[in-house]
C-alpha cells in the first residue's frame, strides 16, 4: 500500500502563504481576503463574541463566525501516551511535512475532486526550535451535525445509510485513505447528505485492499458505541444499508 501525500503547486491555485516570525501561515484567497495571526486563538474570537459553538474531543474544536462564514478551528493535539507528555508538539521535518500543511493541502485537492468534505481555509505552524504547533481552519458544513450525535437522539433513515455509504465510496474511488473513520467523522445535513470530516494524517494511497480495512473501521466504531450506549439507535442490518450505497445497489 503506498503512501502518497498530496503537495498543492500554489503557483497553479489561490492559496497564499506568508511567515511571520516564528508562525507559517497558508490560506485560500478565493474565501478570504487577508488573515491575521488571532484567527487561530480561541480567546480572540471570544473577545470578539463569535465563538457559536465548539466540540470537545482530543481538544476543543470552536465553531465561529466570521462575516458572512462559519469556520472550524481546530488546535492540532496528541493522543495516546505520548499526548500525556508532549500534547500538542511534533517533530519539525520541514513546513510541507507539518501536519496542518498536509491537511490542508489533501483538502484542497479533494475540494479540486468535489468530495464530500469540508473546504481549508487556513493553516499554521508555530516552530520552536526542533518540534512545532499547529491550528487549522476549514469552512463549517452548514445546518449539519455528527451521525454519532444523532444516533443518541434517534435512528436514521435508509436514505441517510445509503448516502453514507455513497460518501465514503466517493473519498475511496479517488484513493484517499482516512485514517480514522469512524462515526464521529461522518457529518449529515438538513438535506441527509453525507461529508467525511477530520483528515489528519490522512493520504492518497495506491492499492484496493485497504478499503475494506477502512470500512471495518468504521463499522468496529458502531460496535463500541452501541455497546457504550444501551439506547444507541443503530441496528445490525443498517451497516447493510450503507455497504448498499457504498456499492450502489
Amino acid at each position: 500500500m503506498g503512501n502518497l501525500p498530496y503537495v498543492f503547486d500554489d503557483a497553479m491555485s489561490d492559496v497564499q502563504q506568508y511567515s511571520l516570525s516564528n508562525s507559517h501561515i497558508l490560506f485560500d484567497a478565493k474565501a478570504i481576503s487577508k488573515i491575521d495571526i488571532d484567527f487561530f486563538d480561541p480567546q480572540y474570537w471570544a473577545s470578539q463574541q463569535a465563538i457559536i459553538g465548539s466540540a470537545a474531543g482530543r481538544g476543543t474544536t470552536h465553531f465561529v463566525q466570521y462575516q458572512e462564514q462559519q469556520w472550524v478551528l481546530r488546535h492540532y493535539q496528541r493522543g495516546g501516551l505520548i499526548g500525556k507528555y508532549l500534547h500538542d508538539q511534533y517533530l519539525y521535518l520541514g513546513l510541507t511535512r507539518t501536519r496542518s500543511w498536509q491537511e490542508f493541502a489533501l483538502l484542497q485537492k479533494m475540494q479540486e475532486l468535489q468530495l464530500p468534505t469540508p473546504a481549508p481555509i487556513a493553516a499554521r505552524v508555530q516552530r520552536h526550535g526542533f518540534y512545532y504547533t499547529c491550528d487549522l481552519i476549514t469552512a463549517r458544513i452548514p445546518q449539519s451535525s455528527d451521525a454519532h450525535q444523532q444516533l443518541r437522539q434517534q435512528p436514521l433513515n435508509q436514505q441517510c445509510w445509503h448516502n453514507i455509504g455513497r460518501a465514503i465510496a466517493k473519498i475511496h474511488n479517488a484513493q484517499v485513505y482516512h485514517h480514522d473513520l469512524n462515526i464521529h467523522n461522518v457529518m449529515l445535513d438538513e438535506q441527509q447528505r453525507a461529508w467525511i470530516i477530520d483528515f489528519d494524517k490522512c493520504s492518497f494511497h495506491s492499492g484496493q485492499r485497504w478499503k475494506q480495512d477502512n470500512l471495518q473501521r468504521l463499522y468496529r466504531s458502531l460496535q463500541k458505541e452501541k455497546a457504550k450506549y444501551p439506547d444507541y439507535h443503530w441496528q445490525q442490518n443498517e451497516w447493510q444499508q450503507l455497504l448498499d450505497g457504498y456499492y450502489q445497489r
